[in-house]
């Protein structure tokens, strides 16, 4: 037994027992209106002590030791109703086993009822009392409405009257939720007012100051209705952590936090198919480069959950491989992965690699990726990205890999720099090398990451803390964002796909401007634009385009049979002629010419047009997402409008996509 348990014990020792003889010298009373015969309570002190006894031991059989009072509920319920029908039964055979006088056996159903009331009522008193519905703190807690009545919604309103959230406590008044039958119902004490279509009405006519977003799965186009409406009523807005970062059990209020750009940025969950996932990586030994990065790292953690023979981490920069080894050797200690300091332009110690550990996968993240560091840097853009990827390939041919996915980049597309013309370099490199290999070579692109190292969240997140300015580039510059764990997933379902030579490119949903989410950031940060922190435009730098864009008019789509990974059909050059290409070009790189180098990327990558500093690169005008920025400066009349139904948009071109490419059966 746990010492620390033994005071609890018993107190409910204690307890029990004074409730037990309570119910039966009550039950004594009311049987015969408080004028009880004396052989009757000589009877009660003959069998009292054996009558406590053999309760405390079905109360305890019956797990009523067991529980926590706080969360008493149904199954609670049953735990009393089975702990006092036990006593009752004890109280039975005693009183059949007794001597006279003759028991009363309406006495039996008289304890049972008050042990009910007493011990159901006791636990039921405590969580009212926890839950302030009796009065005293909660008095003081501010007012929330809580979005959505599923049983995630339910846990919480139940946690909300207990505890505060995310540091404040809270007091559940209102509930919207999607389904307009459950208008007018009460959940937990609490009455459903309608639909999310009734929320700026809710706010105007109820004093409001918190809203709780209880749904983590809740598409990011209605978060970002909801947090324009509370915004322009000056309220809160709270969500559970969305569905990859949920930590196990019930929904509670150490989950509530303050809404973040993700949740305005992100889109339905992925839904993978696991069985393939499983196929494609359990039992295997699976090779991660560039594992201490953003997407290496993310990349190993979803990898290690399908049972990897063996998980292989490679990365020349040790610290980030140090904190991800010991948090995925702490979480498996069975299974710990191996970690490799190295540096993928070494070809001995790439050699070494893989014949020290024998991949069958490799997971290929390794590269340079800062656009404008790599303009003023070609050298090392083609050493480590294309001289990189060309030793990896050929080490993992040699060593008979199975399948090599390359992490690639939608600024492959038409590119304006030189990281871009480098990975699409890569891409050329993997389909001329697929056409003879019994290696599956695969190329999987997507845009940019919430969150990863050097991206544009953490930036504007430094310079608030510093108090501003926040640098825009341009103010019409736009990007597709998709979070890191979403990024990764499609990635593995995109490579478990691929049969070989494919280009895939993950769906980024829509476009974001760079100016709205340094809006929504100052906003979300309690600041003012113009009074706290200040926009200033810095203009493009070099290599930088205006707009992304998912594909050049060379190449032409292909649906999968996963709706959110399609597959671009491209014109692989031949290998020889490619070879020699990039040989020149891994010859200039050595020897340090800027501009033949990109010369020779323009050789190899027609498409390739070196887009200046300042200069905005003519691009179609894609869809974009407009993030709620109520008062956050004048609006650009023009594309507001053409992005109020950004979502509607993007189902058009799907349909028009799959009305204009064939289905492939990959």
């Amino acid at each position: 037994m746990n010492p620390r348990k033994l005071p609890r014990i018993l107190i409910l020792t204690a307890g029990y027992t004074l409730l037990l003889l309570a119910c039966y010298a009550g039950a004594l009373l009311l049987r015969f209106d408080r004028d009880v015969p004396e052989e009757y309570w000589l009877a009660y002190r003959a069998i009292a002590p054996r009558f406590a006894a053999f309760s405390l031991l079905a109360f305890f059989a019956s797990g009523l030791y067991h529980g926590s009072w706080r969360y008493a509920g149904t199954a609670s319920l049953f735990q009393v109703l089975r702990g006092v029908s036990l006593s009752a039964v004890a109280l039975a055979a005693l009183a059949w086993l007794s001597p006279a006088p003759p028991f009363p056996w309406s006495l039996i159903v008289l304890v049972w009822l008050l042990e009910l009331t007493g011990l159901g009522g006791a636990r039921l008193g405590w969580r009212l009392l926890r839950e302030g519905a009796l009065g005293g703190t909660r008095d003081r807690a501010l007012p929330a409405l809580v979005i959505g009545a599923g049983q995630a919604g339910v846990h919480l309103l139940q946690d909300l009257r207990r505890a505060p959230a995310g540091g404040e406590a809270l007091r559940p008044v209102g509930i919207l939720d999607e389904d307009p039958r459950l208008t007018g119902r009460l959940i937990e004490g609490v009455r459903v007012w309608g639909t999310l279509e009734g929320l700026p009405r809710a706010l105007a006519e109820h004093e409001i100051e918190r809203v709780v977003i209880s749904d983590a799965g809740l598409p990011a186009r209605a978060v970002r209705e909801i947090v324009r409406a509370c915004d322009a009523a000056g309220v809160r807005v709270k969500t559970l952590r969305g569905l990859s970062e949920l930590a196990p059990g019930r929904a509670g209020t150490s989950q509530v936090r303050d809404v973040r750009i993700e949740d305005l940025l992100g889109r339905e969950p992925v839904r993978l198919d696991t069985a393939e996932l499983a196929s494609f990586l359990k039992g295997q030994r699976v090779l991660v480069t560039g594992a201490g990065g953003s997407v290496g790292s993310e990349l190993a953690r979803q990898a290690a959950a399908f049972d990897p023979e063996q998980l292989v981490l490679l990365d020349h920069a040790e610290n980030g491989l140090y904190f991800l080894h010991a948090e995925l050797a702490a979480a498996r200690p069975g299974q710990a992965p191996l970690a490799v300091v190295a540096d993928i332009k070494d070809p001995a110690g790439v050699e070494l690699a893989f014949r020290r550990f024998r991949p069958t996968v490799v997971l290929h993240a390794a590269a340079h990726k800062h656009v404008s560091l790599l303009e003023d840097n070609p050298r090392e853009a083609v050493l480590n990205n294309v001289l990189g990827t060309r030793l990896l390939a050929d080490a993992a041919e040699a060593h008979g890999v199975d399948k090599f996915v390359l992490i690639s980049t939608d600024k492959a597309v038409n590119p304006a720099s030189v990281m871009g013309a480098t990975k699409r370099v890569c891409e050329m490199l993997l389909q001329a090398r697929a056409r003879a290999s019994r290696t599956r070579f695969v190329a999987v692109r997507f845009g940019n990451v919430l969150g990863s190292d050097g991206s544009v969240i953490p930036l504007f997140q430094r310079q608030l803390e510093r108090g501003g300015p926040l640098t825009v580039t341009h103010p019409d510059a736009r990007r597709y964002f998709m979070t890191i764990p979403e990024a990764v997933r499609l990635v593995l379902q995109a490579a478990a796909m691929g049969r070989g030579g494919e280009v895939f490119l993950l769906d980024m949903g829509e476009q974001v401007r760079i100016l709205d989410l340094a809006r929504q950031l100052i906003r979300m940060s309690g600041m003012r634009e113009g009074e706290d922190v200040e926009i200033i435009f810095t203009g493009l730098r070099a290599g930088e385009k205006l707009v992304e864009e998912l594909h050049s008019h060379a190449e032409q789509a292909r649906m999968t049979r996963h709706e959110r990974v399609l597959r671009w059909e491209l014109d692989a050059p031949e290998e020889p002629a490619l070879s020699r290409g990039v040989e020149e070009l891994v010859a200039l790189a050595v020897a340090g010419d800027a501009e033949a180098i990109k010369r020779c990327l323009a050789g190899l990558v027609p498409e390739y047009r070196e887009a200046k500093a300042g200069a905005a690169t003519p691009a179609a005008a894609p869809d974009i997402v407009e993030l709620p920025l109520a008062a956050a400066g004048p609006p650009d009349a023009g594309p507001r409008e053409r992005s109020r139904d950004a979502g509607g948009a993007l189902d058009a071109a799907w349909r028009w996509l799959r009305s204009r490419f064939p289905r492939s059966g990959a």
